[in-house]
């Protein structure tokens, strides 16, 4: 059965295009250029970017952003920044924290040290800056309460003289107008004394400092005064404390850093991966040496990069750090392709026309990256069904660029690689570009060191019996694969060991998918190891992690609150909560229902009615200072003769890991649930921390299981065997696994940072499955062992430069101080080492077990239709062997040609005419001294002077209208197997 519907036309197109690039490269050099300028002045006038780490970070379309907008737009919109506490907050707002530790002893709460951190908080207090002519300080930027800034209860204690008259306790303590207020969220590393609640020391302290953020002028202003605050405490010198900052812009901050790292790496990855493919490309031989066009092989990936910033700043898709990986794996995908394009040239005969060698290395090596460029584009396209904005936006970066860098290698590339073309056919050296002599005609061993190349033209002679043989462009490399590697991994011994060691590896692989940790802390994540921000979160883990984050319930519809039933139903929520190991006990719990309550009895108001109980607590509850409080938490109707909403809040307990964080909200969230009384839990750092760790999982999978099904497709359509697409597909599905596998057994957690490179090694695990596969179908061979060594000749030595060169690329990430790309490095490298151990151990493998012989190992061949007058000739073929002769007047005659075929009736084309065959021979004549060689032999041997049986054979093995019909053979192949051989066997056409 024929699988190629599709293969086998796109073969046709690139043999056209190929010939025309040869013929014609100048405009294909010209119109990427001018293409690629005209779209990369958008990168300088247009280009945008995206920094805000909610925007990055947050799951589009997750419940608690859709609870969001439903609290800020319909229930809690009059609850504005000017009149609330932290907790209120619906967004995580505008902020600056410090936590400082003693330099010197073990107690910060020493009264020395609290004297700096007096100082130290006064800095704070005096930080000013100049904005649209108005200075702005700390008090004219605070979140305010009761019509004052929200300050550090620590502090104002401090301030106060509680260090002499009293004793502080931990973890609560009391002011003086009776308000109970969380040391523990402040205070970290305490020692109680004798077994009571009194501080005796603490290592540390944190300080808060809320910013307004409700306008964009306050955002703006906010903006700036953080910058300043982290300048000031960068600078601030003290003996005493050690203090780390943090602010809400440190994220910002942090992806400016990572970013302008980024274009300094890439310069640095362009030298190494260049230096690399000059020395892949590079040979003895001055003429044949490629490094001019190895370097334009990396040019065309920049131009890729160009365009699709470009293109995208034109439209107005801004650019996030995110997409800053995409260079890094364009360069990887366009080497790997120009490896592939240069080993089809090698392939093809020096004594070829430069648009003929064209045709053979487009048709051999354009519809192989075909495959893989199409796979790619489509992988990363459908990953842009994510839930991330940030892993969206590189998914549509890289999926334009992988159609970029498709475009311009067949284009430009292969225009420079067509001109380079004409300098070996001129003879002229790779650097100077002068003409050189060969290195058997070289004056001198400098002259054959450094300048010489290619080989002494014999122009046929007027006999036209003598010729040149091609010499072997085959690098060392190739030769390895062929005749020692392939049929070494081939061999029935090592293919069973080869199964074995596969089974081994994919055990190994599932177990670690089993223990995968999920989620990260990605905004830390996002620094380098000795940054500030890094520095904070240290100390954070280290003494604030037992208390908090401070999680909300909040009822989203009108309730009836004096109604006992509603009371029971609330309380029973929260004493279920209270008592999980997740949150702290109802001491820690914030509920203005058990505060109203206790005030009703107080009152001595045991049911109180609907009026009674919205009276008493909107004019008598609400209106006492240490419950004012409560006042943004409760919601009434515009009537005030109702609860629309109201929220409670439970602390959290011991959260110090994401793996705690995500099983803490998604317990809270199944809680609330199964209520009937219509509750949610909230926080106001959900939406973009908490909600990730919950969608990480579920992305990922449908993402990549999508991914892979598109592959499959893809392959099933233009590798014309299905079993080998379905190997494909599961060459890459098995990589994926041991990708993911070893990231645990690395301790790389699954979070946005690493599912992004995930995605990047999902496309480098098609290169190198891909590659083999469709080399080992295009193979001329039928049979299965013959046909993986061969695609290993083919194949394996570009798929090993492309491994080397994207390793050569990601090699200096590997002492980085940054965890985003000491995960960039070790994902591909376990995607490199990975895939290449499927591409060119395990793959050749197991096509050569699953993939039955294509054809009979006698398979039977198109031969000419033997008229009457070759009667002679069809005895002798029938009997197994042409005999070529020689003319007598040769002192040397040429080498016998014993070309045995196998006759067949019913698949004998016919015979074309002969005015037809004889224009087309004598073309190929005036031209090819090779192939005249090859029409005297045969003419010989034919029983009659018309020839026109030697213009038939000639046809079928040059006219390239008759090439496919030979299952698949090349004119290369044929000719090669004459040079080695000097016999046309039935398998090799």
């Amino acid at each position: 059965m024929k699988f190629d519907c599709v293969e086998k036309p796109l073969r046709v197109l690139f043999l056209s295009h190929g010939k025309l690039v040869g013929k014609h490269p100048a405009p294909f050099i010209i119109i990427p250029i001018l293409l690629t300028v005209i779209l990369a002045t958008g990168i300088f006038t247009f280009l945008t970017t995206e920094k805000d780490p909610e925007v990055l970070i947050a799951p589009e379309g997750s419940q608690s952003l859709r609870n969001r907008v439903i609290l800020e737009e319909d229930l809690y919109s009059e609850v504005v920044d000017e009149n609330m506490l932290p907790r209120h907050q619906l967004r995580i707002g505008r902020w600056v924290f410090l936590i400082v530790t003693p330099k010197t002893d073990d107690n910060i709460l020493t009264i020395p040290n609290m004297e700096e951190v007096s100082r130290l908080h006064t800095t704070v207090m005096n930080v000013t800056i100049q904005m649209d002519g108005g200075y702005y300080r700390y008090e004219d930027l605070c979140l305010m309460w009761n019509e004052e800034c929200h300050e550090n209860d620590f502090v104002n204690l401090f301030d106060t003289g509680i260090f002499e008259n009293a004793s502080l306790t931990y973890p609560l303590a009391t002011k003086s107008n009776g308000e109970i207020f969380l040391t523990g969220a402040f205070i970290g590393g305490v020692t109680l004394s004798n077994d009571t609640d009194v501080i005796e020391k603490a290592e540390a302290l944190v300080l808060t400092y809320n910013l307004r953020s409700d306008t964009e002028e306050e955002e703006g202003i906010g903006l700036k005064w953080e910058g300043e605050f982290l300048y000031q405490m960068k600078h601030f010198i003290s003996d005493k404390l050690n203090v780390y900052r943090l602010a809400s812009i440190s994220f910002t901050e942090e992806l400016d850093a990572s970013s302008a790292i980024t274009l300094d790496l890439i310069t640095i990855v362009g030298l190494i991966v260049v230096t690399f493919c000059v020395l892949s490309t590079a040979m003895l031989d001055w003429i044949r040496t490629k490094p001019i066009l190895a370097t334009l092989g990396l040019l065309t990936a920049g131009l890729a990069l160009g365009s699709t910033l470009g293109l995208f700043a034109f439209i107005g898709i801004p650019y996030t750090n995110t997409a800053g990986a995409m260079p890094f794996l364009i360069i990887g995908i366009g080497v790997d392709d120009m490896f592939i394009m240069i080993s089809a040239w090698r392939q093809t005969s020096v004594h070829k026309s430069v648009p003929d060698r064209m045709s053979q290395a487009m048709e051999e090596s354009a519809l192989s990256i075909t495959i893989t460029s199409v796979t790619d584009a489509l992988a990363f396209g459908i990953g842009c069904i994510t839930d991330f904005y940030s892993i969206r936006l590189f998914c549509i970066y890289a999926s334009v660029a992988v159609l970029f860098c498709y475009f311009y290698m067949i284009t430009f590339f292969a225009a420079c690689m067509a001109i380079t073309g004409y300098r070996e056919e001129q003879k002229r050296h790779a650097l100077t570009l002068r003409k050189v002599m060969p290195k058997q005609d070289a004056p001198s061993k400098a002259y054959s060191l450094f300048c010489a190349g290619g080989s002494s033209d014999i122009s046929p002679r007027k006999d036209n019996h003598q010729y040149n043989v091609d010499e072997s462009s085959d690098s060392a490399l190739m030769i390895f694969f062929k005749k020692y590697y392939g049929p070494f991994v081939t061999h029935s011994f090592s293919a069973t060991v080869i199964v074995l060691l596969y089974l081994a590896y994919l055990g190994f692989s599932i177990l670690g998918c089993v223990y995968l940790e999920e989620g990260g802390e990605v905004v830390e994540n996002i620094a380098s190891d000795d940054s500030y921000l890094r520095m904070y979160y240290k100390e954070e883990k280290k003494y604030f992690r037992n208390y908090g984050p401070d999680m909300s319930v909040i009822a989203m519809s009108e309730l009836e609150y004096w109604n006992s039933d509603v009371q029971n139903g609330l309380e029973n929520i929260m004493a279920e909560l209270e008592a999980s190991e997740y949150f702290h006990i109802s001491n820690f719990s914030i509920s203005w229902l058990r505060h109203y309550l206790e005030f009703l009895d107080v009152q001595q108001i045991e049911v109180p009615s609907r009026e009674v109980f919205l009276n008493i607590l909107r004019e008598q509850f609400l209106a006492l200072p240490v419950y004012k409080q409560f006042v943004p938490d409760i919601i009434f109707d515009s009537n005030n003769q109702s609860i629309i909403s109201s929220r409670f809040y439970v602390l959290g307990k011991d959260i110090d890991t994401t793996k705690r964080e995500r099983d803490m909200f998604l317990y809270i969230r199944r809680v609330v649930a199964k209520s009937e009384l219509n509750l949610i839990a909230y926080h106001r750092a959900a939406p973009w921390m908490y909600e990730q760790y919950i969608a990480i999982r579920s992305n990922t999978i449908l993402t990549l299981g999508i991914g892979v099904a598109s592959m499959f497709l893809i392959s099933l359509i233009l590798i014309p065997h299905p079993i080998c697409a379905i190997t494909v597909t599961l060459s890459v599905v098995s990589t994926l696994i041991g990708i993911i596998g070893n990231m645990s057994h690395l301790s790389i957690p699954l979070d946005s940072i690493s599912m992004v490179t995930l995605f990047i090694s999902m496309g480098f695990s098609v290169d190198y499955s891909a590659h083999i596969s469709y080399a080992y179908t295009a193979s001329p061979y039928q049979h299965r062992r013959k046909r993986s060594i061969h695609a290993l000749y083919s194949l394996g030595t570009p798929t090993l430069q492309g491994a080397i060169s994207t390793f050569l690329a990601g090699v200096i990430f590997i002492g980085s101080n940054s965890y985003v790309f000491r995960t960039f490095f070790w994902t591909m490298f376990l995607v490199i080492t990975i895939g290449a151990l499927h591409g060119l151990v395990f793959l050749p493998v197991f096509l050569m077990i699953l993939v039955p012989n294509l054809e009979k190992e006698d398979k039977k061949v198109l031969v000419p239709n033997l008229g009457k007058e070759d009667k002679r000739t069809s005895r002798s073929i029938k009997n197994g062997t042409l005999n070529s002769g020689f003319n007598s007047r040769e002192s040397t005659p040429p080498p016998p040609y014993n070309i045995p075929f196998k006759i067949s009736s019913g698949i004998v084309p016919q015979q074309r005419s002969s005015k037809a065959s004889t224009s087309y021979v004598d073309a190929q004549r005036q031209n090819d001294p090779y192939l005249n060689q090859i029409y005297q032999n045969a003419e010989i041997t034919s029983t009659d002077n018309t020839g026109s049986y030697s213009e038939r054979v000639c046809n079928i093995v040059y006219n390239p209208n008759h090439r496919r019909s030979l299952h698949g053979s090349t004119i290369l192949d044929t000719r090669r197997q004459l040079d080695q051989n000097w016999s046309l066997s039935a398998n090799s056409a």
